[in-house]
């Protein structure tokens, strides 16, 4: 049985690098939240103990790899699940945070060391600024994963830690990391770039793939203290002084810019592009995504850290009005028909169709209550629209109104016409507002049933949708688990008939969207 260590307040365990080491070794056979409580108390511990600069640092690199091993194990449990996150999620997500911000501290309170206590700390200042500044990229990646807004006080400290390394002159000093080396200039980059890729619009698999494209691209970028020797507004740039990241040089206007030279990276873009029309994108590095994904994500990028796109864009105008939020399958299906779901079998019993209809297992016990209870999850504002999408949000969110990347939502509007989409962007900011970006499909839907053509298979809910603007194809919103090429499926809208499923134009938690032809 794991021993779980004492958080007794005043009893540091890790005083020096030796008794350092004995602790890592106890912590071992602790599992992942009892070693994420123990470093997080010694840390703080640590912080209210006057040790020696020197000792500290070596305290805390003996400490490094147990926190990376921890902070990942424990990232599992919060990485993309549904936000806002219920009190348990929320109570994990919280304390890696603050194990991070406890880490990037400590090493950041041996820079006022060097001044001081401890000068001889000088001849570290390239590790003590590198480890702090990636601890802080650590805190504001877990922010992205988990689609919290990440916090002014980590843009604070991320810039202030570059300033620091810069002053010393040691942005470019080698620090060992990974079995290799790297530097303070290419972790700031990797952040900065990390975040203006716009993490709230991209899928987890999509931001593995950003990591894996800078771990290969960012050192072909630079950062200058020199203004662009011809002015662009396009220019990328920091303000160190300011608790934002990288913006396009017309909006920025701070006395401590820092310009990003990119040219390198948007020409490595383009051949990424070219290549992706014959190549997988695991066979150049990116990792296992679909064709498709990854070459909508390096037009993303290119748009985000080169240029502009130029395509136009929706105009958006301001609103607000309150719509109810329906967040499976089942509700907007009742929403869209209005009357509870009965499949079309011949033969059954009134009270068969209900048990295959799956009231009892999705919506409740009772037909009256299957209709109240799959409704909505909850009342959301909208706070601006498009033709082809809205911005939603809400003040107060319950667990009822989880939502999750690329999750299909119905939308009904005070008119009580249902709207079907995808969520597209995805944040809970400092206060708890919940905000989410959310594609339109700009086409009829219907309400059906829908089975696999087989003899054994039952009916189930499903959308017929029509063809869409710009030649998109008829689809049917089916739940997970329906797709499969050429599959044939019956669909009955109160006709029956028979269609091939041709194409799957995007999935989620919660369904799968596939086009198809009569079969």
């Amino acid at each position: 049985m794991a021993t779980v260590l004492s958080a007794t307040p005043g009893l540091l365990k890790i005083s020096d690098a030796a008794s350092t080491a004995a602790f890592t070794a106890q912590l071992a056979a602790a599992n992942p939240a009892q070693r994420q409580a123990q470093l997080l108390t010694q840390l703080r511990l640590l912080a209210d103990t006057r040790i020696a600069g020197g000792e500290r640092l070596r305290v805390l690199e003996a400490l490094r790899d147990t926190v990376l091993e921890t902070q990942h194990a424990r990232s599992r449990e919060y990485w993309g699940k549904p936000v806002p996150f219920d009190s348990e999620t929320r109570e994990i997500f919280d304390r890696s945070i603050a194990l991070w911000r406890a880490f990037a501290d400590a090493y950041e309170s041996l820079i006022a060391d060097m001044a001081e206590a401890a000068p001889e700390l000088a001849e570290h200042a390239e590790t003590v600024c590198y480890r702090a500044l990636r601890c802080t990229g650590f805190a504001m990646t877990a922010h992205n994963r988990a689609y919290y807004t990440v916090p002014a006080a980590l843009w604070q400290q991320l810039h202030r830690l570059y300033a620091f390394a810069e002053s010393a002159e040691v942005t470019s000093t080698p620090v060992s990391e990974g079995g290799g080396a790297s530097n303070v200039n290419l972790a700031y980059l990797q952040i900065v770039l990390t975040q203006r890729a716009n993490p709230d619009s991209l899928s987890l698999l999509q931001m593995n793939t950003v990591d894996r494209a800078l771990a290969q691209w960012v050192a072909l970028a630079s950062l200058s203290v020199a203004a662009p020797a011809v002015g662009s507004d396009t220019t990328l740039a920091v303000d160190l002084e300011s608790a934002e990241g990288a913006r396009r040089l017309k909006n920025l206007k701070g006395s401590k810019l820092r310009y990003l030279d990119l040219e390198q990276v948007g020409e490595k873009l383009r051949h990424t592009a070219i290549a992706l029309k014959t190549q997988a994108p695991e066979k150049l590095g990116l990792g296992l995504i679909p064709r498709e994904d990854c070459e909508k994500l390096m037009l993303s990028l290119h748009s985000n850290w080169i240029v502009p796109g130029t395509g136009r864009v929706d105009e958006r105008k301001p609103v607000s009005f309150n719509v109810l939020v329906s967040g499976t399958l089942a509700a907007m299906h009742f929403n869209i028909s209005g009357k509870p779901f009965a499949p079309p079998d011949a033969g059954l019993s009134s009270r068969a169709r209900f048990e295959m209809a799956g009231f009892e297992r999705v919506d409740g016990p009772g037909l009256g209550e299957a209709s109240v209870r799959s409704r909505t999850l909850e009342t959301w504002t909208v706070a601006n629209q498009s033709a082809s999408g809205i911005l939603g949000l809400c003040r107060k969110s319950s667990s009822t109104t989880q939502l999750t990347h690329n999750q299909l939502l119905g939308l009904v509007a005070p008119n009580g016409k249902t709207h079907i989409g995808m969520v597209q962007r995805l944040s809970v900011d400092m206060d708890g507002t919940a905000w989410f970006g959310f594609r339109l499909l700009r086409t009829k839907a219907t309400a059906v049933a829908a089975r696999q053509a087989t003899n054994e298979a039952a009916y189930d809910r499903a959308l017929l949708l029509a063809a869409g603007p710009g030649g998109e194809p008829p689809s049917i919103l089916v739940v997970p688990g329906t797709w499969a090429a050429n599959r044939v499926l019956d669909v009955n809208d109160g006709k029956p008939q028979r269609i091939r499923l041709t194409g799957l134009l995007d999935s989620g938690a919660n369904f799968e969207r596939a086009s198809y032809v009569p079969a």
